[in-house]
């Protein structure tokens, strides 16, 4: 197995053979996402792949300012799953640019995929508009496996003004929107997560400046 980069081309040609339609539903959404949004000659996906075939995708992009690492997109076939191979991703992500003087990540998790991450130590501050978990929090000094001990670290207090200002942008709806449906499923999550959501924090904080 190696990781690699892919162009347009090489992606569409490697997501074609994913079988699930789940799967390939979601690689076509982030096909057009890069392509309305992104540049994929600045910002090329990883592929983990093994003979010619893709086990796992993963798009980023790093803001001009070197401030954010940003994670868009993971996607690991039905039939490649649990194999570890979206953790041999992200590892590989931040063992390569934690050196590179960015200063924080974010990232917007799916419902599906809190399991995942919750793995990997992640917190959330809420739901953006999108109606998915958001992470934002410092870069790693070496790898992933200072992850865990920055996010229970993190207090919410010692976030620069501007910080705090772009992690509450993301999230003035904060579900407010949801359908019934998604409120239970919201609330699965609650489970789940437990003190991994930290919403009271940013509503605690904002009011804290407002007074």
């Amino acid at each position: 197995m190696k990781i690699t980069t892919l162009t347009r081309a090489e992606f569409l040609d490697s997501i074609l053979q994913i079988h699930d339609i789940k799967s390939l539903k979601f690689a076509k959404e982030t096909l057009d996402l890069w392509d309305n949004y992104y540049s994929w000659e600045q910002f090329q996906p990883l592929c983990l792949e093994h003979d010619e075939e893709g086990l796992c995708y993963l798009f980023y992009t790093i803001t001009k300012d070197n401030s954010y690492l940003i994670i868009h997109r993971l996607l690991t076939p039905f039939i490649f799953r649990r194999k570890n191979y979206a953790l041999e991703m992200m590892s590989y992500l931040f063992s390569n640019f934690s050196k590179q003087g960015i200063e924080r990540f974010k990232m917007n998790c799916m419902t599906g995929s809190l399991h995942f991450y919750n793995k990997l130590g992640l917190n959330y501050w809420g739901v953006n508009e999108q109606k998915q978990y958001y992470c934002d929090f410092k870069m790693p000094n070496q790898n992933i496996s200072e992850l865990s001990s920055i996010v229970n670290n993190t207090n919410i207090n010692e976030l620069s003004i501007k910080q705090f200002q772009l992690i509450s942008k993301r999230l003035q709806k904060n579900g407010s929107e949801f359908t019934q449906k998604e409120i239970s499923v919201h609330q699965d999550c609650l489970k789940l997560l437990k003190t991994k959501y930290r919403y009271d924090e940013v509503i605690q904080f904002q009011h804290t400046l407002n007074t």
